[in-house]
């Protein structure tokens, strides 16, 4: 009994060794209004949505937030910056910058759907009413209870092209 409580407890650590160590997951992030055929994607500065084509600047990865319940989201191309929104910017309403505590990266998934995995992202500078909308001119924050479709974001590991 005791030799097999010591191998299940060696088991159980050498997981959490592993998942501790692992790569982070990438996933990709398409919107509800324009189809399965763009994803957001994210260059020094700019964030636009462009052609899916598995550029590391489409592959993001969602980071523990400095609010509790709240992410970062930065993308496999850039380590050291993360996505912020300026809600009162009428251009470049969504930007990639250096990662900080500020309110303007903390973002808050609301997962509507597990499959297909669909979800709204909300962000702490703005409050959990307003809701990340993309258009075909760009993006803005409009207000959740609008249901618009470019509130509504899919992502999966892989593209659903």
């Amino acid at each position: 009994m005791k030799t097999w409580m010591r191998m299940a407890g060696c088991a159980l650590l050498a997981a959490l060794t592993t998942a501790a160590h692992a790569a982070p997951d990438l996933f990709y992030l398409q919107n509800g209004l324009d189809g399965r055929g763009r994803c957001l994607g994210a260059g020094a500065v700019a964030v636009t949505m462009a052609a899916c084509d598995r550029a590391p600047g489409q592959q993001w990865i969602v980071a523990r937030g400095d609010v509790p319940g709240h992410n970062k989201l930065r993308t496999a191309g850039a380590d050291d910056t993360c996505l912020a929104v300026h809600p009162d910017a009428h251009r470049n309403v969504l930007a990639m910058e250096a990662c900080a505590a500020t309110d303007d990266q903390q973002w808050y998934i609301e997962r509507l759907s597990e499959v297909p995995r669909r979800m709204r992202l909300t962000n702490r500078a703005t409050g959990r009413t307003r809701c990340l909308e993309a258009l075909q001119t760009g993006f803005r924050m409009t207000p959740c209870g609008r249901r618009q479709a470019g509130h509504l974001w899919r992502s999966g590991t892989t593209l659903d092209m």
